[in-house]
């Protein structure tokens, strides 16, 4: 695991381990949790999806914005 990708998974086990990618025009995107802006980029956040530490929330079938940590996240 990168550096940033700890410190992604630190913050987020500090923010309640559920966040939101938020979209700005242009194409930006920034995590969300628990009103703060994480302090990193969503490029992190699919890197600790893909190592299942964290999953997409799945609502009424379809990706979801959101994602949380998972129990392998979450005891990292």
């Amino acid at each position: 695991m990168t550096p940033a990708q700890t410190e992604a998974l630190r913050w987020m086990q500090k923010h309640g381990g559920d966040a939101a990618v938020a979209r700005v025009n242009g194409g930006g995107r920034y995590i969300l949790a628990e009103g703060e802006t994480g302090p990193f980029t969503f490029g992190t956040a699919r890197a600790l999806i893909n190592a299942g530490l964290a999953e997409y929330v799945d609502m009424n079938g379809k990706k979801a914005v959101r994602f949380r940590l998972t129990e392998a996240g979450r005891s990292a």
